[in-house]
């Protein structure tokens, strides 16, 4: 029995070898597709030239050198407001009339004291002429008489002055008293506003003095207004110490709807290039070192391109030095590479 158990396994064992030593082999080549499959699979976008530009915010105020608080000469009753508020108004026009019956009066009084004085004059210049009365009478009569004619003017002009007129063409933007009320410096009657010389005054970064110049564009954005196309006006020549910064006026164009106080931002241009290479900047990483680079691909293979980059521009960042238009830099799979290896590209 032990004897027909083991020519049945020596039968078993011979057949198997025969069955392998008759089954085709495998081949020691892997397919394309098997070689592929095992490449990490990478997203390459191309680098090109485009022109590139870089800007810079700051706030300010819109705000104008023509507006006046204008007083009353002197304390009176508000007796007539002859302009409506919102009112556009012409250097010169009468805008509030302040009571002058009190120096009416005056005059009526001065204008009599004036005409007696008149009188005595001539009759002591006659007697003088004649040298019959005496010289001090005459110089008297003759001073008080030229005393009462610039007192007169005086007075005169105190009610011209009664009428507070636009010290300047523009609107007649608020008046402060109702008729009846009394006006008295120091408190202000009205106020004019020339809406034609709107300007923003900013504060600026010591950083960009050498950015900033008259004449140069800017974009001007507020609430409630269109965006304005611009130029620097002035640029201060001093720095404020305690805050580091520089004066900056910026026009604003005629017709503009703006108005004084209201807060404005104004985006300056301080670099435009014709033709920059420029990438977005969550491609680009930094190693150990502080060393900024990117991976490229050159072949099949995903190489380490360390770069020198600029300033950001609505996430693009400028590349100065390593890459150049034609390079093709990993822009997905980036974070799984390492350099020299063999990559695929993943068909867009």
């Amino acid at each position: 029995m032990k004897k027909i158990l083991k020519s049945l396994g020596l039968v078993a064992v011979a057949t198997a070898l025969l069955v392998r030593c008759g089954a085709p082999a495998e081949s020691e080549t892997a397919s394309p597709e098997t070689t592929n499959a095992r490449l990490t699979r990478v997203g390459v976008q191309t680098v090109e030239a485009a022109p590139f530009s870089h800007s810079f915010a700051v706030q300010g105020n819109v705000q104008t050198d023509r507006i006046a608080n204008v007083l009353a000469a002197f304390p009176g009753v508000v007796r007539e407001v002859l302009v409506e508020e919102g009112t556009k108004v012409n250097e010169g026009t009468a805008l509030v009339r302040i009571d002058t019956d009190v120096l009416a009066k005056q005059r009526a009084e001065l204008v009599t004291q004036l005409e007696l004085a008149q009188t005595l004059f001539e009759r002591q210049e006659r007697l003088w002429e004649k040298e019959i009365g005496a010289e001090v009478d005459y110089l008297q009569a003759q001073t008080g008489l030229e005393a009462l004619k610039r007192s007169l003017a005086t007075l005169d002009e105190q009610i011209d002055q009664a009428v507070i007129r636009a010290p300047f063409n523009g609107v007649l933007d608020r008046v402060f008293v109702n008729v009846g009320e009394m006006a008295a410096p120091p408190m202000p009657v009205v106020r004019v506003v020339d809406l034609s010389d709107l300007y923003i005054r900013a504060s600026v970064s010591d950083h960009y003095a050498g950015s900033v110049s008259a004449g140069q564009p800017v974009r001007v954005e507020a609430r409630g207004l269109e965006p304005i196309e611009s130029q620097v006006r002035r640029v201060g020549q001093f720095i404020e110490a305690a805050n580091r910064t520089i004066d900056l006026t910026v026009d604003l164009p005629a017709g503009t709807r703006a108005l004084p106080n209201m807060v404005a931002t104004v985006h300056i241009t301080d670099l435009a290039l014709d033709s920059a290479v420029a990438l977005p900047s969550a491609l680009v990483q930094q190693d150990a070192n502080g060393q900024e680079y990117v991976y490229v691909v050159r072949g099949d293979q995903a190489k380490k391109q360390p770069i020198e980059t600029g300033v950001v521009s609505d996430g693009m960042l400028l590349i100065e030095q390593g890459l150049k238009p034609g390079d093709r830099v990993i822009d997905r799979g980036a974070a799984r590479v390492v350099n020299g290896e063999r990559v695929t590209l993943i068909e867009s």
